[in-house]
């Protein structure tokens, strides 16, 4: 008997998102043809090869960071992204950015454009597991921390080299003083071992009086 589309959505709903490859988890003798009909049919969208999701996620906002965790792994949300979230930063962030271990890719996806930079194994780390709820289903994402969203930023964006770089980043300041862990940071910042990054980050407190 034909696998129907109800069948299909009961099962795989919970994800919101869902490779081929758990498809074929689910149902071994799946038919790919299915998906593009039910694509035409307009139940699910193609995010990128071999993933897609139910159509309806598409219109909720947070399911991006879900997106960005999965269509290229191992990463987890950062820099601009994560620092908008937090309310670090003022600026409404159009491309999502992500950290990666994997060679740096960009996505265009439902119109997002989706970044990922490629940083080492040893400085993949300070992120976070985020809990979020999505058309009633409790769904979790990984985004950096603050401390660590920060200090992704300046490392990867080599530009923020002066004192005047740094005080063109528009930090929210009561964000810095009473929301970021300076203690967490200096731990964060004995990890990486750059001379450079502990000059910007003391920068940042100059400028903003921390």
């Amino acid at each position: 008997m034909p696998l129907s589309y109800l069948e299909f959505r009961e099962s795989l709903y919970p994800q919101g998102l869902f490779s081929i490859y758990q498809v074929r988890t689910y149902f071994p003798d799946f038919n790919s043809d299915n998906l593009l009909f039910w694509q035409k049919k307009g139940y699910i969208s193609r995010l990128r090869k071999g993933w897609y999701c139910f159509r309806e996620f598409t219109q909720i906002p947070e399911f991006n960071f879900l997106i960005a965790n999965h269509i290229y792994t191992p990463s987890y949300i950062s820099h601009q992204e994560a620092l908008l979230y937090y309310g670090l930063i003022p600026e409404h962030i159009v491309d999502s950015t992500s950290i990666t271990t994997r060679k740096t890719a960009s996505f265009t996806i439902l119109d997002k454009t989706y970044k990922y930079y490629s940083n080492q194994p040893k400085f993949f780390f300070g992120y976070i597991l985020k809990a979020m709820n999505v058309n009633g289903l409790k769904m979790d994402f990984m985004i950096a921390d603050r401390e660590k969203a920060i200090l992704d930023l300046l490392y990867i964006f080599d530009f923020y080299k002066t004192e005047q770089d740094i005080a063109e980043i528009r930090f929210n300041e009561d964000a810095l003083a009473n929301d970021v862990d300076w203690k967490r940071m200096d731990d964060y910042l004995e990890r990486f071992k750059i001379k450079t990054l502990e000059k910007k980050v003391c920068f940042i407190k100059r400028i903003h009086h921390i």
